[in-house]
């Protein structure tokens, strides 16, 4: 890369850290004069109370085997998630680009709304631009090939960790494999060909928004740091605050420090492998994740303030956001505190770049980093309640 371009890119995330440039043509910034303002209000006050109630939805279907049996929870969750599955990852883009779509598509955009609606708008790769390509564009996967060729490399780079990390777990469940393959290199490298193809004609058109992806990339630089240097700090808190009280906080339930102390986690940081191991399997978790709460729910309150306005209005839908995605963390304290913090920076960053890939490939980075270095319990629900 060439001196100038390093520059640039080095100045852009410096900007990450002491600016917020919102997009104009994301979907979130309404265009004034399309309606009235009256009306606009009540579009607004129809997302926010969309994502309360969807919101309570989804903590009724995570709770619900708190109160019932396990015939009663898988009835309640088949009768209402999935439902409410379909309303959050179908049919609300598709509703919402019917009802009020000219409020927030830029003119360029008209002509494709529901494709922006149901792909780009929430950060996700466009499966029919990727393979066909559109309106005289070549297919995304000819196009940006070099964006292509990032995620590819960076996943597999991922995957060879993990091989290197889980290796004795590999051979229990697949020495009896390897004669088959000429041992168990040629078993890694067919496992590895196989999984790079997956990702590459199934993942990536879906999960990957490549017509941003190289704009996405100084935020993803910008998330690994903040999460590095937050992990660091949370792992000081707990080796001089918290672990010399380790035993007397054994009585209280939901913040009791689990495994090793703090201070002799940090050997982690000088083993890497086991960090891309874990971070291997993380990315599509936390791609997850964050298609339910930035995806849906950040793009829900986006919509719901105006934040190109304000940055009161701004940090309103980014509190909200990340209220929500700690509060789905109950009854585990640490993570609720982590993913909140977590969480209103993720936002932020998400607000600003729109790649759903790029927040999850960042988020898989944070938790298996923060599994790595802080002494806590990583399991949430009513399972984790007292006496449960």
């Amino acid at each position: 890369m060439p001196s100038n371009d390093i520059a640039s890119f080095l100045d852009g995330v410096k900007r990450c850290f002491t600016r917020i440039e919102l997009p104009t043509d994301a979907g979130l910034v309404a265009r004034r004069g399309v309606v009235p303002e009256d009306r606009l209000t009540s579009i607004r006050r129809g997302y926010f109370w969309e994502a309360i109630l969807v919101f309570l939805i989804v903590m009724a279907v995570v709770w619900c085997e708190y109160w019932l049996d396990k015939a009663g929870t898988m009835k309640f969750r088949i009768a209402v998630g999935a439902p409410a599955a379909l309303w959050m990852f179908i049919l609300s883009p598709i509703v919402h680009c019917r009802l009020d779509g000219p409020v927030f598509l830029q003119p360029h955009q008209q002509w494709n709304a529901m494709g922006w609606y149901f792909w780009e708008f929430r950060g996700l790769g466009n499966p029919l631009r990727y393979y066909i390509g559109a309106n005289g564009q070549p297919p995304l996967i000819v196009k940006h090939w070099r964006a292509v060729a990032a995620v590819m490399a960076a996943m597999t780079l991922l995957y060879v960790s993990a091989a290197f990390n889980f290796s004795k777990e590999i051979d229990v469940l697949y020495a009896r494999h390897y004669a088959a393959f000429g041992g168990k290199t040629g078993f890694i490298l067919f496992l590895l060909c196989v999984i790079d193809l997956a990702w590459l004609f199934l993942c990536i058109p879906f999960m990957v928004r490549l017509d941003n992806f190289a704009q996405s990339l100084r935020f993803i630089v910008t998330f690994l740091i903040g999460v590095l240097v937050l992990i660091f700090v949370y792992n000081l808190f707990f080796q001089f605050v918290l672990e010399p009280h380790r035993a007397a906080l054994e009585s209280w339930h939901y913040i009791r420090l689990r495994g090793e102390p703090s201070s002799e986690r940090l050997h982690a940081l000088l083993h890497p492998l086991a960090i891309g191991g874990q971070w291997s399997g993380y990315v599509t978790w936390g791609w997850f994740q964050q298609l339910i709460f930035a995806s849906y729910f950040g793009v829900l309150f986006g919509r719901a303030f105006p934040v190109d306005r304000s940055r009161t209005d701004l940090m309103k839908a980014v509190l909200c956001t990340a209220t929500c995605f700690s509060l789905v963390h109950l009854p585990n304290v640490w993570l609720m505190v982590f993913t909140f913090t977590g969480g209103v920076f993720g936002t932020l960053l998400f607000f600003q770049m729109f790649n759903l890939f790029a927040l999850g490939f960042s988020h898989g980075f944070g938790g298996s980093l923060l599994n790595q270095l802080t002494p806590i319990n990583f399991s949430v629900g009513p399972s984790q309640m007292r006496g449960r």
